[in-house]
């Protein structure tokens, strides 16, 4: 009797080792990826790029040039547009009481011509007229007759012009006039006229008095002139020169004198008058 068939013997299994990971199955790695060579650097003082870097310069020194100069041109522009805009009246300001000399009773007129001068922007003094000036030369503001009146006015073309709109100014010449006077609030200007025209023939500038009102008044009473009576005394330019007119209403005295109130102007040489 045959014995029965005996199946082969199985292969023990494989126990991975402890240290190993098993492999399910992994790709197999293929080659990488090609690496990518860099570009040259460039020196910076490589021919090449020294030029390039003085192109960039150059080109960003002509742009900050152009609008340097586009700038100053604008400036220029504006500052031209205003400098040719005729200067304009302004208007009078309040009293003031600054720079009159012997207020307010007292007043000397001549020493008082400084703070009106302040008081207008015309700078060419046409004559003055004082009233109620009693014979100390002085000008009583306090009360009475006391009034004083400066006549000032611009050289043609100068000073403060009317205003229009841009363009050409005026054909005929202007001089404009203010009058600044002196009363009993203190100096105080008149309304500038700018459309005052000059006068026909232009009078030399008026120079400012050499002698006081005390020293014109110190003439009239050596003529015998009543001294308990107030005078109107006048300066302005006469066809004989800068010349002061006395005159006394209530008795009809009156003359006139050189501006150095040495000599006395008769006949045409006495023609003017402030105006």
């Amino acid at each position: 009797m045959s014995d029965p068939e005996v199946p082969p013997p199985q292969p023990a299994p494989t126990v991975p080792h402890a240290d190993v990971a098993p492999d399910f199955g992994a790709a197999t790695p293929g080659p990488g990826p090609t690496p990518v060579s860099e570009p040259p650097s460039v020196s910076p003082t490589d021919p090449v790029m020294r030029e390039v870097i003085a192109r960039q310069r150059d080109k960003w020194l002509g742009m900050a040039i152009v609008g340097a100069t586009f700038l100053l041109g604008l400036a220029i522009s504006l500052w031209a547009k205003h400098a040719s805009r005729p200067e304009t009246s302004a208007p009078p300001g309040p009293p003031t009481t600054e720079g009159i000399v012997g207020w307010p009773a007292h007043v000397d007129v001549t020493a008082t011509l400084a703070g009106a001068r302040k008081v207008t922007r015309r700078n060419i003094l046409r004559g003055f007229t004082a009233e109620g000036v009693s014979s100390d030369g002085k000008v009583d503001l306090s009360e009475g007759p006391g009034r004083v009146r400066y006549a000032f006015q611009s050289a043609p073309g100068q000073g403060p012009q009317p205003e229009s709109e841009i363009g050409p100014l005026p054909q005929r010449p202007l001089c404009g006039r203010q009058d600044v006077l002196l009363r009993r609030e203190g100096l105080v200007a008149d309304p500038d006229q700018p459309s005052f025209p000059c006068p026909p023939k232009q009078p030399d500038p008026l120079p400012d008095p050499q002698c006081s009102l005390a020293t014109i008044w110190q003439r009239a009473l050596e003529r015998g002139i009543h001294g308990d009576r107030l005078a109107r005394i006048e300066y302005y330019r006469a066809r004989g020169g800068p010349a002061w007119r006395f005159e006394q209403a209530e008795t009809g005295s009156n003359f006139v004198l050189y501006g150095d109130c040495r000599r006395e102007l008769k006949g045409a040489a006495t023609t003017g008058h402030v105006p």
